[in-house]
């Protein structure tokens, strides 16, 4: 991995100088981009893991003498992108494989450093990336355990025989997405009609789990860290073409809002995120004893640290 350091380290500084826009639209009305690089606005999406990590990101730079706005539960890739390009945000905790079928529906890398690179080549000017975490949280199609026995189930292929019959539930650009039915009809033949999707806002949460376990529909988009997979008993569909592709958690950032004060203190909050602790971050904020996302995010800070500044910082 260190020439994958090295080759983030200078697309990022060639990305920092380029201040180009792409022309994006922003449905949270846009914003002037401030002269002070220690001053961040930093947002999240709108399912429960993106605004812990977002808070991660917001607790380990106040600590390291930054001024920190939050603006969280933004909504989809395709409504808070446009808000870093537009300055709404400067900040916001990204996946790198879904990240590049965003700007790059085509991309055929599938694996981390495969991803990355791609990444690193795809990103528009005015957004940059910083090192990597090892922590992953990938999309997935899963069943209930009963479903999985009952068709004898193991691969997304073996759901697709099925395709008149299965009903999936998920967020609504799950529908549209190359991550997503689009992709899963190409690789697998898994043809889901429109009346057979049922859009289910909360991000592969408690009501996804629930339609899933309930019968209400047959499979779903399921995030590969939540604590539902092992709770639940939910099956976890096998996927040999690689429609969901390698996601490490990456902070994506407005290219004029880069420094290396923001790098130094991302890179290493990025060092020590780990896949189980993103199991345990989510665990932590579940059902009616669950804690809140700042909450969940102080204790790790605390744990890892990062509530205090940087050495040498």
């Amino acid at each position: 991995m260190r020439s994958i350091r090295k080759l983030i380290v200078v697309c990022t500084a060639l990305l920092a100088l380029l201040s180009a826009g792409c022309g994006s639209s922003n449905p949270l009305g846009g914003g002037e981009v401030s002269g002070d690089l220690r001053s961040i606005t930093v947002g999240s999406a709108d399912f429960t893991e993106s605004k812990i990590i977002a808070e991660i990101y917001a607790q380990a730079l106040e600590a390291n003498g930054f001024t920190v706005k939050r603006q969280f539960g933004i909504g989809s890739r395709e409504t808070y992108i446009p808000a870093v390009q537009d300055h709404s945000i400067d900040l916001i905790p990204e996946y790198t494989g879904n990240l590049l079928q965003y700007f790059d529906a085509k991309a055929t890398a599938t694996t981390s450093d495969a991803v990355l690179i791609a990444l690193l080549k795809a990103l528009p000017g005015d957004l940059s990336i910083l090192y990597p975490s090892p922590a992953e949280d990938k999309d997935t199609l899963a069943v209930s355990e009963e479903t999985a026995q009952r068709w004898n189930l193991k691969s997304i292929a073996d759901l697709a025989t099925r395709s008149a019959e299965v009903k999936v539930g998920g967020p609504s650009e799950f529908q549209t997405r190359q991550t997503g039915l689009v992709g899963l009809k190409e690789k697998y033949g898994l043809d889901i009609s429109p009346a057979n999707f049922i859009a289910i806002s909360d991000g592969g949460g408690p009501a996804t789990v629930q339609a899933l376990t309930g019968g209400t529909v047959t499979a779903a988009n399921i995030f590969s860290t939540s604590p539902a997979i092992e709770k639940s008993n939910l099956v976890v569909l096998e996927d040999p073409e690689s429609v969901f592709l390698a996601a490490n958690v990456v902070p994506l950032v407005a290219s004029q809002k880069m420094s290396s004060p923001l790098k130094s203190v991302l890179d290493a909050v990025s060092a020590e995120l780990t896949t189980e602790a993103l199991i345990a971050l989510n665990t932590s904020v579940e059902g009616n004893e669950g804690v809140d996302p700042d909450e969940a995010a102080e204790s790790w800070i605390a744990e890892h640290g990062f509530d205090q500044p940087l050495p040498g910082k």
